[in-house]
Order: structure tokens, then C-alpha cells, then sequence
């Protein structure tokens, strides 16, 4: 092979350090902003002029002044070639017009709304869906939806392209080669009668959060049919913390449903309620409605505890940089301050005595009964106990916030479910194995090695939207529905019942989960429509729904008086504090990214085009490093450094980040996909290696 020579065109961009020094300096001595396009432009060479009166030459022989003469020769020369292209063969294309008159709503060019809804972590967010001849164009908030009253998020936003995205998956795969919905059925069918006879001893089925009520009463039944069976759910962003604390607290499951427009002081620890959570785009649309300084009550006033940045503490009157260890401390101190029985712990106590804490709790005490405290997913289970005692105990049950039983239609911990399932898998024992719309061949703990596990059951059938990690460990894989081809229902942050409805028939034949699970209790040909209408029936209270009352609960997107009822503890809170950690060297903190949250928005391209929400970055994630230690680290923007956690270790760029707490580094998920599409592989760095079942969240 000859030997690589310099283009000569391209040396013009190689500048000497002494050039570049004088650019520097010219830059340094300008007087007011200097703009221009390129390094050669800055330099003023002029080899730079010369290529641009080449490219683009001031003047055109013979046309200074333009003759009316030759103007009508050039132009008539050039439509004389123009119409040459007519003779050229065109590819056949077939108009098919209307071969009926089409339905008198339809009007060409005027836009139809229909009311759906987008799950995401076992929620509903009622949208509006905008079509055009058919083809849905744009999505906003149903103004009727108690979670957005007209507002949607970025995720929502984003969905349009991930419906057209042409790396969906369009086939369903037998061992990788292209096969039938048919055939597979056929199997999952012969799979599920060996299994009545075991009484499903060796059935497992994998979900991730169940937000539809309709897939919920399914898998009671098929649970029902196979009482040996196991149905387990698993999300890497998922809720146990806050349910664990719950639990703590009351002796049962309880959800929270806050008032933001009823609080003139909020406490955040570590919760980023204004961008994440179940209620998401409605508290950022209350806590919104408090901020006007011509409110009669006054301006609401934030205090933010978190380890890093957030767009809650961005927007935070009084935020403090803590780590989670001490957001713990704080939590229980702060507990302790208002009377809660639990452990002194000094180093909290420090933590108040200062500036921030001591107007905390001022604050506080003066807004009795009209503050509000809450935690975010990720922290500790005592964090979120602690919780709800202290708003017990600042009068806030009943006014700011207020608890319900449990809205999510299947509760479950998800670290127990994919831990015992791993288990499961490892001892040999699964015989059927169907993912629903999950991941775990990229997103389970690290030390449960479940991809490598998947290959000891007997049978694996996933349904997913992309061929990703784990449909390439399947034998067989089914494309999955978007929400906005399929029927299914869902429910709000507050419990309200939630219809989702299609608004386009399914691109590339795919299927819903309530269809495969109909599909294996036998009644594969029953539409998702019907199965839905049978769910609403049953919350009815009636054997058969009225169309009058079906179709104003699609037409409102909702069923109005739905929503969860207030439920009293049923004991006072209490906070169960295990023995501290001893801290040695820094605190890793695992969080879902702004736009590929936990790697299932990873292909959207306009998602990964928006830059990231504090940091700044797009197409990419790296490790967040406070300046106080980077310094001492001696690192810069964009380094690449290994971080090492036991015997696993990954290779990630650095960003400094101010408001990272010290010792504090978070690493975002969603990124280092091995499959997924073309904009999501090799997307960023995973970092799912480092994450374990016991070190999930921190």
C-alpha cells in the first residue's frame, strides 16, 4: 500500500502555534464582538480571499450592467434544458382516489384532534393527537386530563418521530430470520398447554411497568389459570424506594398527591418534581401558578437539597449542594427538629446550623399546615418515611398533600421481581419466558448477568418496539405497537381512569401487550378495542357498556370521577433509621438522562438533538464532576477517565459541573446502546456495568 500523502488543499487548516498565538492576541485587543466563519478568516490570509472570489466572484463576465437581451438568452436557454427532463422515463406511480365519498368529518387539509394518552412509568399523560388525512402530525395536552390540562413534556412532544422512526422493529423474528405472527403464536400456544399441566410452575413473564388496568386484569386472570406462575415487572427507573418508605411509614402502600398551588413553602430532597415523576407536568403547571409576585398570598419559596443539578433546583430560591448521605442527614434532622421521634445525628444537626437551614426552618414553622415536603425516587427508604412524617407533623396532610391507595394498577418492587426471575433463570426452572416491552439484557443489575442467563430458559418470546438487546437473545421477537396504533388505557398521577385510543392503524403489523397476553389465555382474536371496553365496563359496574357511554370517554380521553379517594393512616408515621454507610472515596449516583431517560428514547434523534437540560451536552453523557474535584483530580472538559467499582469499570468522559456536590459523581443511563437503532448504538457510554442490585440507585 503506497504511502498516505497530505492533501495540499487541506494544510491551509493546519495553523502553527505561532499563528494561532497571534489569532489569540488579535481576539484579545478587539474592541466589541468580531465574528467569523472559520480559523482562516480569523487570520486574515489571503489565500483565504483568494478562495473566496473563486467560490464566489463579485462579478460575471459581460453582466455589468445586465442587458434585458441577454438576460431573455439565458433564461430561454435554461428552460430549453429544463424541458428536456420531461423526456426522460418517470417511475409509474398509482393515484388511488376515494372509492367512496370519504367520511363527512374529514375535510382535506383541516386537522382532526382525537384524545389518547402516553404511558411512561406506569402513568398516563392525556394528550391530544393531531391528524391530518388520517396521519398524526402533532401531539399536545388534553385540557380535560387532570396530569396535563393542556401541557405535555419533551417525551410527548418527541413521540411523532418515534412513531415514523424507520428503525423500528417491522418483522417478527424466529432465531433471528423473519418469520409470521402466525407461526409464532403457534408456539407460544404449544408452550402455554405444556404449561397447563405444570399449572405454570415454569411460566415467567416480564413487564415493564404496568400502567394499563386492561393488561393488569389480564395477567390476573392468566395468574388465575396458572397459579404456579410468575409475573414480574422491572423498570431501571422505577418507584420501590418511594413505595418502601410508604410501607415504613404506614404499615401499607400509600401514594402522595401533592397540592403545589396550596404551599407557600416546598422542600425538595433530592426530588426533580418539575421535569420527573408520576405528576410531572401538572405540579411544574400548580408550582408555576404560585410564583407570580402579584399573588395575594405571596410568591411560593423553594428550598432544594440535592446532589446534582436539576431543573427543580434551577429554579429554587435557596438550593444547597448536599450529597445523598447528607440529604439523609438533613431529612433526620429536620424530622427531629419538628418532633419526630428518631436517632440524633450531629453531623445533620451542622448541617441546619447555617444560613440555608436556619431559613428553612423558619420557614417552615411560619407556614404550618400550608408547606410541603416531598423525596425524590432515589432516595433511601427512611428518607421517604421521614417524609411523611414531617409533613404530619407540619400540618400539611390534608392540605398540601393528601394519600390515596395505591393508583398504579399492579403494584410490585422491581428489584425483588428481576432479582428472584434471575434466580429463576439461573436455576433452570423457566420453561416460557415472554418479555413485555422490556429491556433487561441491557438495563438489569450488572452482578445478575441476565443476558447471559437468558439463554437458560427454554423458550423467550419479546415483544419490543426495536430489535434491541435482548430480542437478539430471544428466539422469538414480535414488533411492538406504538401507543398511538394501539388500545389500551391507563391511569393519572391521581388515579383518574385514562383512555388510550389509536389514531393510526399499526405501521408494521405489530402487536400490544394486552394482545399477546389475550393471545395466550386463548383469545387471540379479540381486539385490543374490545378488551379495553370490557375494563371500563367492569369499572362501571355493568355487563355491557353503553355506546353513548364508550364513545364520550373516548371522546373526552377520560372518565370523569375517577380519580383516586383520600384514604387516613392508618397509624401515625414512623421512620425506621438503619446504621449509616461508612463513606470512603466518592458517591456514585445513578439517574435516568432528560432526553433517552432510561435508554427507551435513545433512537429519537430530535431528543438526542436537544441539549441536555443543565449540562448542556447532546448525543452524548458523561460523568458530572464538581470543579472542586476536578481540580484535585487534575481533569478537564471531555477527558476520558475509568472509574472503578469493585472488579467492574467503565471508560467516560468528563464533565465539570457547578452545583455537583463534592465527592459526588452522577452518571446519567439511557446511552452506550449495542443495539437499538442507528441513532441509539454506540450512542455515549454505558453505564449499566457499574450499576448492582445492591447499589441500584447510589
Amino acid at each position: 500500500m503506497p504511502p498516505l500523502t497530505p492533501n495540499p488543499d487541506l494544510r491551509r487548516f493546519q495553523k502553527p502555534e505561532a499563528e494561532l498565538e497571534a489569532m489569540r492576541k488579535r481576539l484579545a485587543e478587539a474592541e466589541g464582538p468580531e465574528f467569523w466563519r472559520s480559523l482562516d478568516d480569523l487570520s486574515q490570509d489571503e489565500r483565504f480571499g483568494e478562495l473566496l472570489e473563486s467560490d464566489y466572484p463579485r462579478q460575471a463576465i459581460g453582466w455589468d450592467p445586465v442587458q434585458r437581451r441577454d438576460f431573455l438568452k439565458l433564461m430561454g436557454a435554461s428552460l430549453g434544458m429544463a424541458g428536456l427532463t420531461a423526456c426522460t422515463r418517470q417511475p409509474t406511480e398509482y393515484i388511488v382516489p376515494y372509492v367512496k365519498a370519504p367520511p363527512e368529518e374529514l375535510v382535506p387539509g383541516r386537522p382532526l384532534f382525537y384524545a389518547t394518552s402516553m404511558p411512561l412509568d406506569g402513568y398516563a399523560l392525556g394528550l391530544l393527537a393531531k391528524t391530518h388525512e388520517g396521519r398524526p402530525t402533532k401531539l399536545e395536552g388534553n385540557p380535560e386530563h387532570p396530569g396535563s390540562l393542556g401541557a405535555t413534556d419533551v417525551f410527548a412532544q418527541a413521540a411523532i418521530l418515534g412513531l415514523y422512526d424507520p428503525d423500528r422493529s417491522q418483522k417478527v423474528r424466529h432465531l433471528g430470520r423473519a418469520s409470521a405472527w402466525a407461526l409464532c403464536e403457534s408456539a407460544l400456544h404449544a408452550a402455554m398447554e405444556a404449561q397447563q399441566r405444570k399449572r405454570g410452575a415454569g411460566l415467567r413473564i416480564l413487564t415493564d411497568t404496568v400502567a394499563s388496568p386492561t393488561l393488569a386484569r389480564l395477567l390476573a386472570q392468566l395468574e388465575a389459570e396458572y397459579p404456579q406462575a410468575k409475573v414480574v415487572q422491572y423498570a431501571p427507573a422505577n418507584r420501590d424506594n418511594a413505595r418502601a418508605g410508604a410501607i415504613q411509614a404506614f404499615g401499607e402502600d400509600r401514594e402522595s398527591i401533592y397540592d403545589f398551588t396550596a404551599a407557600d413553602v416546598v422542600l425538595s430532597l433530592g426530588s426533580d418534581f418539575l421535569y420527573t415523576g408520576p405528576g410531572r407536568v401538572r405540579y411544574a403547571r400548580d408550582f408555576a401558578s404560585r410564583r407570580n409576585p402579584d399573588d395575594e398570598r405571596g410568591m411560593a419559596r423553594l428550598y432544594v437539597a440535592e446532589a446534582s443539578p436539576s431543573v427543580t433546583g434551577a429554579t429554587a430560591d435557596h438550593r444547597r449542594a448536599l450529597s445523598s448521605a447528607q440529604i439523609r442527614q438533613v431529612a433526620l434532622a429536620l424530622a427531629s427538629r419538628f418532633g419526630v421521634e428518631v436517632p440524633a445525628d450531629p453531623d445533620g444537626d451542622a448541617l441546619l446550623d447555617s444560613d440555608w437551614g436556619r431559613a428553612l426552618i423558619e420557614d417552615l414553622e411560619r407556614a404550618r399546615g400550608r408547606s410541603l415536603v416531598l423525596a425524590g425516587s432515589g432516595q433511601a427508604p427512611e428518607i421517604h418515611a421521614a417524609v411523611h412524617a414531617l409533613n404530619r407533623a407540619l400540618g400539611s396532610v390534608g392540605t398540601t398533600v393528601r394519600h390515596t391507595a395505591p393508583v398504579s394498577p399492579r403494584p410490585q418492587n422491581h428489584l425483588e421481581g428481576i432479582v428472584g426471575l434471575a434466580e429463576d433463570l439461573e436455576a433452570g426452572v423457566v420453561d416460557l419466558l415472554v418479555i413485555l416491552e422490556g429491556n433487561p439484557a441491557y438495563n438489569a443489575p450488572a452482578d445478575l448477568e441476565f443476558e447471559d442467563k437468558l439463554g437458560k430458559a427454554g423458550l423467550v418470546v419479546h415483544l419490543g418496539m426495536y430489535e434491541d438487546e435482548t430480542a437478539f437473545q430471544a428466539h422469538w421477537h414480535v414488533p411492538a405497537t406504538h401507543f398511538l396504533e394501539a388500545w389500551a388505557d391507563g391511569v393519572a398521577y391521581d388515579g383518574t381512569y385514562t383512555l388510550q385510543q389509536p389514531v393510526i392503524e399499526p405501521l408494521y403489523r405489530g402487536r400490544s401487550a394486552i394482545e399477546v397476553v389475550a393471545s395466550m389465555l386463548g383469545r387471540g382474536g379479540v381486539s385490543g378495542r374490545d378488551l379495553v371496553r370490557e375494563t371500563l365496563a367492569a369499572r362501571m359496574g355493568v355487563e355491557e357498556l353503553a355506546d353513548l357511554d364508550w364513545r364520550r370517554a373516548l371522546h373526552d380521553g377520560i372518565v370523569a370521577d375517577t380519580a383516586a379517594a383520600t384514604v387516613e393512616a392508618v397509624a401515625a408515621p414512623r421512620v425506621e433509621v438503619p446504621a449509616a454507610e461508612p463513606g470512603s472515596g466518592f458517591e456514585i449516583l445513578f439517574r435516568p438522562d432528560s432526553k433517552a431517560w432510561d435508554g427507551r428514547f435513545a433512537n429519537n434523534a430530535w431528543l438526542q438533538e436537544l441539549p441536555s437540560v443543565v449540562s448542556k451536552l447532546s448525543w452524548d453523557n458523561a460523568v458530572h464532576l464538581s470543579p472542586q474535584d476536578a481540580r484535585e483530580l487534575g481533569v478537564k472538559n471531555g477527558q476520558v477517565v475509568r472509574i472503578d467499582v469493585g472488579p467492574r469499570s467503565i471508560r467516560i468522559p468528563v464533565w465539570i459541573l457547578p452545583g455537583q456536590a463534592a465527592k459526588t459523581i452522577a452518571l446519567k443511563l439511557g446511552y452506550g446502546r449495542r443495539r437499538g437503532g442507528k441513532v441509539a448504538t454506540e450512542c455515549g457510554t454505558d453505564v449499566h456495568p457499574l450499576r448492582t442490585s445492591d447499589r441500584f440507585w447510589r
